[in-house]
C-alpha cells in the first residue's frame, strides 16, 4: 500500500483517519478517488485529506 500524503503540506500522513478503508469510490465527474469520511462529512477527495497538524489549523 502506498503512503497517504497530506493535501495541504505534502507530508506523509502517519495516522490514518478512522474511516479510511471503509469505503472508497472513483468519481467519474471529478476524475479522482474519494474516501467516505462518515455521515457528517460524506465523500471527500483524497486531495482534501490533511495530516492532523494541518487539519487542526484548518479547524482554527
Amino acid at each position: 500500500m502506498g503512503s497517504m500524503i497530506c493535501g495541504k503540506c505534502g507530508n506523509k500522513i502517519e495516522t490514518i483517519p478512522v474511516h479510511c478503508g471503509d469505503d472508497m469510490i472513483f468519481n467519474e465527474e471529478s476524475n479522482q478517488w474519494e474516501c467516505w469520511m462518515g455521515p457528517k462529512c460524506g465523500y471527500i477527495g483524497l486531495d482534501k485529506l490533511f495530516c492532523s497538524k494541518c487539519a487542526d489549523l484548518e479547524r482554527a
